[in-house]
């Protein structure tokens, strides 16, 4: 990842500043004119194995596999030769990124921990997954609701509903949020994770992945959801990219390529929420939505939100 802003202070005062050596090559380091920090561009360039590797290494890993199970997994996968050292190395490295790593002991009792179906609608193709440990130690007893949402998509989703509904990024709707722009832990997840995508199109779901398999508080993918939007006299219907629960909260997420461009976000973010409160029973007030990429991370309350639809032609 090269870095054009300090990840601290965001200061554009920073220079390059001595490299770090591993065993599987070196990494940038930079250093903050303003802050004094040091830190490391996290870039793969200079890695022995492709980037593709260690990402999947990692996954299978923080799925439970041992290291000598991760190791003989992306070898047959990407005919490399890697052993359960150079896994250690890599969990070792990128532990930062992956903080599910001190919950590990707790998967034993779930055999696979990701659920996943697909869903088409549309004409497009989505892949629902949610992480099975996670949605009963984090969602079970707060979200009751919600758990029991997520979990029925097991048994299909009622399609029909997106057969007839505009989907949420389409409505227009002119969107006074205030969002708070910073930059955490999503934004280096996705900046680790792109860099193992062969093209663009990849990227979301390298994203979703990641995150869901390595991140302490993401819990799902890709989860349908639907409503009638009385305002506009339509039902609307989408898929959230990234569902989290942290800090009592449950957070809509979206991954935005050029994520400070988007002008879409707020309000389609604002129906995802809503969709999910009237689904689930979680009130507004307990949800925030955010959207981000590699580099910023904007998230502003829905029940805040000062929402004003625009009617369409021929509507009353």
């Amino acid at each position: 990842m090269k870095y054009t802003k300090c990840p601290g202070c965001k200061s554009k005062k920073i220079i390059k500043r001595g490299r770090r050596k591993g065993k599987f090559g070196s990494e940038q380091l930079y250093y903050c004119k303003d802050c004094g920090r040091r830190f490391a561009g996290r870039s793969l360039e200079h890695k022995m194995y492709p980037a593709r590797v260690i990402y999947n290494a990692l996954n299978y890993y923080n799925l439970g596999y041992t290291f000598d199970e991760s190791s003989r997994l992306v070898n047959k996968k990407y005919k490399v030769k890697t052993g359960g050292s150079t896994i250690y190395s890599w969990v070792n490295e990128f532990q930062d990124l992956c903080p599910i790593f001190t919950a590990r002991d707790g998967f034993s009792s779930y055999g696979d921990v990701l659920f996943t179906k697909r869903f088409e609608h549309e004409n497009l193709d989505y892949e629902f997954m949610y992480h099975k440990y996670k949605l009963d130690v984090l969602v079970r007893k707060k979200f009751p609701g919600l758990a029991d949402y997520i979990t029925r998509f097991e048994k299909g989703c009622p399609d029909v509903f997106f057969e007839v509904g505009e989907r949420c990024s389409k409505p227009s709707f002119e969107t006074e949020a205030r969002a708070r722009k910073t930059s955490n832990l999503a934004c280096r997840m996705a900046g680790f994770a792109v860099q193992a995508a062969t093209s663009n199109r990849e990227k979301h779901k390298l994203v979703e992945r990641f995150m869901l398999i390595n991140d302490k508080a993401t819990i799902a993918c890709e989860i349908p959801v639907w409503y009638w939007e009385k305002s506009i006299d339509t039902g609307i219907t989408g898929h959230i990219d990234i569902l989290q629960v942290r800090n009592d909260l449950v957070y809509v997420l979206d991954y935005k390529p050029g994520a400070s461009r988007d002008k879409k976000a707020p309000w389609q973010l604002y129906h995802y929420a809503s969709a999910l409160s009237f689904r689930t029973r979680v009130p507004l007030k307990n949800i925030r939505c955010a959207w981000f990429d590699e580099e910023s991370y904007y998230e502003y309350s829905p029940s805040e939100a000062n929402i004003t639809p625009v009617k369409k032609k021929g509507k009353r």
